[in-house]
């Protein structure tokens, strides 16, 4: 593996898919010496940036913009945007900086993933209808455009079957990057014994095993006390976006002060809650709504998903 122009540097992506465990596996990773993630950790840098660049240009823009944190000790480059799981022309791209490029895929129980991502959208602000059944009925509504959130950034993300249906996804992502570059991480086994996937990630990415045995996960809910501060913390007014987007231009990253303001803004304004269980009648719902993206996923993956159905 190599980076175009950089022979010491390999890449590696976690392409997705949300609310399985990417932001997991990149934050572990990055505690490996060899290891550098970008800054920040989703880019969708071949996703938004790299459609306007040259070809020649798109693995240096990579570099400058998000890995000049990188160190000596650096040998490979790891992003992570969940993004890409969904944009099959990505994979082309993401070849172009590295031909050997690896990527790694999480997946999980599409009714789970559906319940963790519908709450992390009403925390970021781009969805504002709380009750799960009702912004499950609204999918072909919202997709002609109607009854969206005002801050909703692409009504795309509105689309929970399609976002949570990962037999359809991971399949199309493998026949195009190819079964050998991929490795799939299935949220059960993350939960249920960390060590073992971290070496099985190590030997896909060629690392040495660091010897860590200890791994923190995070809560995964998480709701905001105030509607106005969270507002400002996901969404700035202008010109701050103009501003951040001209700044992560030059490959500078977003300014340490306004980082440690946004940092303490969302910690004080961010209260970690139990996710409320879903009712009997949607959970049967959606189970027979996933039930045949579940055994397609599960025949890509060679593996007994019936659990999940």
């Amino acid at each position: 593996m190599a980076i175009a122009g950089h022979p010491e540097l390999a890449a590696a992506f976690v392409v997705g898919a949300p609310r399985c465990g990417t932001t997991f596996l990149a934050k572990t990773l990055a505690a490996h010496p060899a290891v550098c993630v970008s800054k920040p950790k989703e880019t969708h840098f071949f996703v938004r940036v790299a459609p306007a660049l040259p070809r020649e240009r798109r693995a240096a823009e990579l570099l400058r913009r998000h890995f000049a944190h990188r160190t000596p000790a650096t040998r490979l480059l790891l992003e992570g945007s969940p993004s890409t799981l969904y944009d099959p022309d990505a994979i082309e791209r993401m070849l172009e900086v590295d031909p050997c490029a690896r990527f790694v895929i999480a997946v999980r129980d599409p009714v789970e993933m559906l319940a963790s991502y519908h709450a992390r959208l009403l925390y970021t602000l781009d969805e504002e209808e709380r009750d799960l059944a009702r912004a499950w009925a609204l999918q072909e509504r919202r997709s002609r455009g109607e009854a969206l959130p005002r801050r909703c950034r692409d009504p795309r993300l509105l689309q929970y079957r399609s976002v949570c249906s990962l037999g359809e996804h991971v399949a199309r992502f493998l026949s195009v990057a190819g079964r050998e570059r991929c490795h799939v991480v299935v949220y059960d086994d993350l939960v249920r014994d960390p060590r073992r996937v971290y070496l099985d990630l190590l030997g896909f990415l060629g690392l040495e095993d660091d010897g860590r045995t200890e791994f923190r996960r995070r809560n995964e809910h998480r709701e905001f006390a105030s509607p106005r501060l969270q507002a400002l913390v996901m969404n700035p007014p202008w010109p701050a976006p103009v501003l951040l987007a001209a700044w992560e231009r030059r490959g500078l990253g977003r300014p340490r002060a306004l980082r440690a303001v946004r940092r303490w803004a969302k910690a004080r304004n961010t209260r970690k809650v139990a996710r409320p269980p879903l009712s009997a009648p949607l959970r049967g719902e959606l189970r027979a709504a996933f039930a045949d993206d579940v055994e397609r996923l599960a025949a890509v993956l060679g593996r007994d998903l019936s659990h999940w159905r």
